[in-house]
């Protein structure tokens, strides 16, 4: 199985040249990953998957909003990436090290560079993505009701939370979490609580940044809805 110090070890050599790159431990699997700082209101990160494969890794980028309701890390999706074909791919191969930092500094940071606003995370440039991240971002609608309330699109979260409303009253289980908390924002939404709802993201960022131990790369900045008339 992959470890942790194979996948320390090539984190930290991509630190050492990156100066917006930091190692982080998951919070509960206290494996390594990479975040890009600073952060603000989105997530991107890097991550190595420890499969069953000792020498055989897979490489994975996050990008995801920060002001999710109960703080999960990483991304919509974990975006698989390879390293190029013929060329090293395995720990155990003289030079792997070396493709796995250029493959990331040549293709993955500088994709992950661009993603700096909220706008940004739907038009990832210069990396295949899959389905199931655009699924994500654009359908799924407890998260389409919070990126549009963030970003003062108020008749479009609306729209998503008439859909939704109370949807959760009949589920039993995952997603029902998630869709009650997208009903209790939308509950303000519909009752015009500007600052309500401004209060419910931060209160939603605040708790992803302090349970991913985060506070050093996290820079407090106002939503797009906060700076509109």
């Amino acid at each position: 199985m992959t470890t942790k110090k194979q996948i320390k070890t090539l984190f930290d050599q991509l630190v050492a040249r990156n100066d917006d790159l930091i190692v982080k431990n998951h919070y509960v699997f206290k494996v390594p990953y990479l975040m890009l700082r600073p952060m603000r209101h989105v997530s991107r990160s890097i991550s190595i998957d420890r499969t069953s494969r000792a020498d055989d890794p897979d490489f994975f980028w996050h990008v995801g909003h920060s002001f999710r309701p109960f703080g999960s890390l990483g991304g919509l999706a974990a975006e698989w990436f390879l390293l190029p074909r013929g060329k090293p791919s395995r720990w155990s191969e003289a030079g792997f090290i070396e493709t796995a930092v250029e493959e990331i500094e040549t293709n993955i940071l500088p994709m992950l560079r661009r993603v700096q606003t909220i706008d940004d995370m739907f038009r990832i440039e210069g990396v295949p993505r899959s389905h199931e991240y655009d699924g994500w971002l654009n359908h799924y609608p407890p998260y389409r009701l919070a990126i549009a309330a963030a970003l003062g699109r108020w008749e479009e979260s609306l729209a998503v939370y008439e859909d939704i409303k109370d949807s959760y009253l009949r589920m039993t289980s995952w997603p029902r979490a998630d869709y009650e908390k997208a009903s209790e924002l939308g509950a303000l939404i519909a009752d015009g609580d500007r600052a309500g709802v401004v209060s419910v993201l931060h209160g939603w960022e605040d708790d992803f940044v302090a349970r991913n131990g985060l506070e050093d790369i996290y820079e407090r900045t106002p939503f797009p809805l906060e700076l509109q008339p």
